[in-house]
């Protein structure tokens, strides 16, 4: 009789333990299948949120260098020889005076060099721009060595000191390198450096007569949803005032 009460103890039976770890199994894997989920989730919206705040750093370069663009150049704004923006073979240029050369003598009809005060050789390859108060012209700076400017081409005009002016100029190009997904921005004449990628699309639009220049992009991850910045080109804006 005691033999029989103690196989009639309390406990699990071989079928309730198989249906416990069972559903023990059923929940864990649900949960393995919540959290995996849930992390797929979190990387998908931390990548956007890094690919936002890559859109947005290239737009606030892009507004730095919108905002820099006719500094310097206000005279040969107003006499039409320099525009601050303005496409050329599919790039956008922005162009500021990146240096003032002081001028030691009259440029000269027909001369090909220039008198300043200290060339700097790093101005070889760079545009100068000669202008007074009625006219002025531009030509590439072949060399910069002691005091003088060696340029690309004969002047058109004579410029008498004090009234004549001289800036050396500094040029930024902006374009989308289709190919790679990458919007590009070069600096004079050094290499085009990569300032976003993942580039679907790029758009940069500047209306002449109301300085206000307007940048639009949309990321390859995200092709419908576009990133936009307008931007006032105060600079070119002191151009047109008279």
């Amino acid at each position: 009789m005691r033999k029989r009460a103690e196989d009639r103890s309390p406990g699990f039976s071989l079928l309730e333990a198989l249906l416990s770890l069972t559903i023990f199994f059923l929940i864990f894997a649900g949960s393995l299948e919540f959290f995996g989920t849930a992390r797929r989730v979190f990387f998908r919206l931390l990548s956007r949120q890094e690919n936002h705040q890559a859109a947005w750093a290239a737009l606030d370069r892009i507004r730095s260098d919108v905002l820099l663009a006719g500094r310097g150049l206000v005279r040969p704004m107003r006499l039409g020889i320099v525009a601050p923006a303005e496409e050329a073979g599919g790039r956008w240029v922005l162009v500021r005076a990146g240096a003032a050369p002081v001028l030691t003598a009259g440029p000269r009809a027909g001369e090909t060099t220039v008198a300043v005060a200290g060339a700097n050789p790093d101005w070889a390859g760079k545009t100068l721009c000669l202008y007074d108060r009625t006219r002025g012209e531009k030509a590439v700076i072949l060399e910069a060595v002691g005091g003088i400017l060696t340029l690309s081409s004969p002047l058109d005009c004579d410029y008498r000191i004090p009234e004549a002016s001289a800036a050396v100029l500094q040029t930024t190009s902006l374009f989308l390198d289709a190919g790679q997904g990458v919007l590009r921005r070069k600096s004079d004449s050094s290499s085009a450096q990569p300032l976003l990628e993942d580039v679907h699309s790029f758009t940069f639009i500047y209306d002449s007569e109301t300085c206000l220049a307007e940048a639009r992009l949309s990321l390859a991850s995200a092709p419908e949803e576009f990133h936009a910045l307008k931007i006032l080109a105060r600079n070119a804006l002191l151009g047109k005032m008279r």
